[in-house]
C-alpha cells in the first residue's frame, strides 16, 4: 500500500492532469481517475491482474467483514475475491 507521500504525490499528479484539462469525459464509462492502472494482489491471493472496484456497503456489513477478515488473517479484498468466487459458483445465471 502507499504511504502518505506517495498517495500525495499522485493526488497533485492527477490535480495537474485536470487543471490543464488534459483527460476525456466519456459517457457512461466507469474509467472515473486517470492514473489508475490494473493492480497487483498480495502474493498469493490471485493469479491474475486485477482492477479496482468501489462497492458499497453498510457499516454494518463493512463491520462483519473487517472482523472476519482480521480474524482469518486475510485482506478485505481477498475475502471478497472468495466470497463473489463462492457465489458465481453455487449460483449460475440462469
Amino acid at each position: 500500500m502507499s504511504n502518505a507521500k506517495d498517495r500525495e504525490a499522485r493526488y497533485e499528479r492527477l490535480a495537474d492532469v485536470v487543471e490543464a484539462g488534459d483527460y476525456e469525459v466519456i459517457d457512461h464509462s466507469v474509467e472515473v481517475r486517470p492514473d489508475y492502472q490494473p493492480g497487483r494482489p498480495r502474493r498469493g491471493d490471485a493469479t491474475e491482474e486485477t482492477r479496482p472496484l468501489a462497492v458499497r456497503l453498510t457499516d454494518a456489513d463493512r463491520h462483519r467483514l473487517a472482523e472476519y477478515a482480521e480474524r482469518t488473517g486475510q485482506p478485505m479484498s481477498a475475502v471478497i475475491r472468495a466470497a463473489i468466487d463462492e457465489y458465481l459458483g453455487n449460483h449460475p445465471a440462469a
